[in-house]
């Protein structure tokens, strides 16, 4: 029992009596600082990936094949043929789907089929 009691004295004691350790504080990393969101959205016609990228909040292809922020609702959000998509509602064609692929895009017309591998 003396062994152990002796063991954990000396574990212990240099612990304590060192109060701990102190950091300088150049030692330490700062904190970064995190932009605001609105500093992170994109202008008109930046490439997007959703509404939420855009200080206009419309993300979309107006017709192209290439989806940027648009300036406002006049422009269409609908994607060309062969646009990546997740619904019909992004296609002109209003065909989204894998044409037998593994990604969905803007199919040309129903005639393509939306079946996904």
């Amino acid at each position: 029992m003396k062994r152990q009691s002796l063991f954990l004295a000396l574990l212990v004691l240099p612990l304590l009596a060192c109060g701990g350790v102190d950091v300088a504080s150049e030692d330490v990393a700062p904190e970064v600082e995190m932009g605001s969101v609105e500093s992170q959205l994109q202008p008109n016609w930046a490439s997007c990936s959703g509404d939420s990228d855009c200080t206009s909040n419309r993300c979309g292809c107006n017709g192209g094949t290439t989806r940027v922020c648009l300036p406002n609702d006049t422009y269409p959000k609908q994607c060309g043929n062969w646009t990546a998509c997740t619904s019909d509602s992004q296609c002109t064609s209003n065909w989204c789907g894998c044409n037998g692929g593994q990604v969905k895009v803007c199919l040309p017309n129903s005639s393509y089929p939306k079946t996904c591998t």
